[in-house]
């Protein structure tokens, strides 16, 4: 006897098949060990990977994660050295005058004139 298939189960694979690359916020936030609102938010401020919209489900290419955590990688930092300072040359032209003093006389009383 030939065996009878469900046609909902077809419908379903079918469908499976054609997001068969794609993750959605729950797998990505699962992957990375966050929340969904962080992959939100991390979306918001255009800092998570791209992602595709339709309708009103989002989903991310998982090529396109694996590009983005690629691009997220750099390098080491270099160990801290301690800086030994170095003797600056002197500019003659950033030499500071000592400034004098103008002895003239006292300042105008409160009328404004000096009478």
């Amino acid at each position: 006897m030939p065996e009878l298939q469900n046609p909902e189960a077809k419908q379903t694979d079918r469908i499976s098949s054609i997001l068969a690359g794609y993750l959605t916020p729950k797998d990505l936030a699962r992957a990375f060990g966050v929340s969904e609102r962080t992959i939100a938010r991390r979306h918001h401020f255009r800092e998570g990977p791209p992602r595709v919209k339709i309708g009103r489900k989002v989903f991310y290419r998982f090529e396109s994660v694996c590009v983005w955590i690629a691009s997220c990688e750099r390098p080491e930092p270099r160990a801290a050295r301690p800086r030994r300072a170095r003797p600056r040359a002197v500019d003659p032209s950033r030499v500071p005058i000592p400034m004098q003093r103008n002895h003239v006389g006292a300042p105008a009383g409160p009328g404004g004139s000096d009478n």
